[in-house]
């Protein structure tokens, strides 16, 4: 299989193995695309976005064959994008300019619209406060340059226009965009600084979920550094020095401290007395070069009510 995508995109190229020989396009596609039905994938070979060896496919049952070069061009089928409306949704809005905008972004609010799940996201506030970006609205994520995983609340930065969308998101795979997070992670870290350098890639097992693996992976390093230390827990600062899929949660899972309150990398719970929804993980401050004006851009968001509930009950901790 290729690695020819983006951090913030799934893998949309692949090359057919003896094992795969025969299979159904529809059924390989959905077998290997999270979220997405077989009636998506055979719309998307309807709207000519599905290739076969350059060649755009004519039938969602055609029998793969070995070393068939697979490519999808957008995970988005036509009829989709017909399905996003704007919702006047409440936005904390933390910077704003004519080309760009940054959302403290609050647990709970999924970021952009999925094949069944087309209201109450991000986009669709977005589009309601800011209709320039319905001319952007090609695909379902019009104006993202960066993703929060639902549960993850803070800092978001979202372009206005398609230029400065492309600059960000170029500042973003050079590693010039910096990202801080804050944690609250099972156990007492013991280094009091230190980097986590591991590959993630897709879990064979459990298609939603990621992991260190080094087949099919991508390279993923994230740097940390203790705030505090609890009899039973340990808050840390983290930098992201590239951007897979839940990789601090991943990371910090194999580092044998999963983040408090995940229920998908860790225990989903704290054992000592306190209840919590939700991971306890925030995006913190955001630094970045302005595409327009060049200045550099620095954002602080503080803990939410929730977490900071947390922290201060450190008997409990």
């Amino acid at each position: 299989m290729d690695k020819n995508t983006t951090p913030t995109t799934p893998q949309t190229t692949w090359t057919i193995a003896e094992e795969q020989v025969g299979t159904r396009l529809d059924r390989f596609l959905t077998s290997q695309i999270d979220k997405l039905s077989r009636a998506s994938i055979q719309q998307l070979v309807t709207d000519g976005a599905i290739l076969i060896n350059g060649k755009p496919a004519t039938k969602p049952g055609y029998a793969l064959r070995r070393n068939d070069r697979i490519q999808v061009l957008t995970l988005v089928p036509s009829s989709a994008v017909k399905n996003v409306v704007a919702q006047t949704i409440p936005l904390d809005i933390v910077y704003e300019d004519a080309d760009l905008i940054v959302i403290n972004k609050v647990a709970g609010m999924v970021v952009h619209p999925a094949p069944g799940h087309y209201e109450d996201t991000l986009v669709n506030a977005l589009l309601a406060r800011y209709p320039e970006l319905k001319k952007q609205q090609e695909d379902l994520r019009p104006g993202i340059v960066h993703r929060l995983d639902r549960d993850t609340s803070g800092l978001l930065l979202v372009a206005r226009n398609l230029q400065t969308q492309g600059a960000l998101i170029e500042q973003m795979k050079a590693h010039q965009i910096e990202k801080r997070y804050l944690a609250l992670v099972e156990g007492v870290v013991s280094l009091d600084r230190g980097s986590i350098d591991a590959p993630i890639g897709r879990d064979p097992r459990h298609r939603q979920q990621m992991t260190i693996t080094s087949i099919d992976s991508k390279e993923a390093v994230t740097h940390f550094k203790v705030q505090e230390r609890f009899q039973h827990h340990t808050l840390v600062l983290l930098q992201l020095e590239t951007g897979r899929t839940h990789q601090i949660r991943v990371h910090l899972k194999a580092i044998g401290h999963p983040v408090v309150g995940d229920p998908t990398y860790g225990t989903g719970r704290i054992r000592y007395g306190i209840t919590l929804q939700r991971q306890f993980l925030h995006a913190y401050q955001l630094r970045f070069n302005h595409p327009t004006t060049g200045a550099t851009i620095e954002l602080e968001a503080p803990l939410p009510p929730d977490l900071q509930d947390i922290l201060d009950q450190p008997e409990f901790l």
